[in-house]
């Protein structure tokens, strides 16, 4: 019997598109690979976000939007019959909490997407992510 290529899949979503072609490529690929499978979505920092001229509860706001980033995951998540071996929800710069969960949790292929659009051109999550992520990559077209 051959050894699987990949042992553990890591798919980066972004929770404002549609990760079905994400998810279903992942789900697709982790069952024929028996591999395993986590999710990482990488939100803003709300420190960054909110200068010290603004006088808000900072915590208060932060945890108010993680609950709600982790139902709209949890929703996204609930169409696919595969079990998860981590869901990440991190904040900070997408390539810095990526490479540490590729690090951390020995990924060796990271699932992403790239719309194809003029702004991807000039802003691209997906080229950040290939200078800085030091597994191999697959990068699914995702339409607008």
């Amino acid at each position: 019997m051959s050894q699987p290529c990949y042992q553990h899949l890591l798919v980066a979503l972004d929770l404002d598109g549609d990760n079905t072609p994400l998810l279903s490529r992942a789900v697709a690929l982790a069952q024929s690979q028996q591999a395993k499978l986590s999710v990482i979505h990488v939100d803003v920092d709300m420190a960054e976000v909110y200068s010290e001229l603004v006088d808000i509860d900072l915590q208060t706001v932060q945890d108010h939007h993680l609950d709600e980033t982790r139902g709209r995951l949890d929703a996204i998540l609930a169409n696919y019959d595969y079990p998860l071996e981590r869901r990440l929800l991190v904040n900070g710069d997408l390539g810095e909490r990526v490479q540490d969960a590729v690090n951390q949790y020995g990924v060796d292929l990271l699932i992403c997407g790239h719309h194809q659009s003029f702004w991807s051109l000039l802003v691209s999550s997906a080229r950040q992510l290939m200078n800085q992520v030091p597994c191999e990559m697959l990068v699914i077209p995702l339409k607008g």
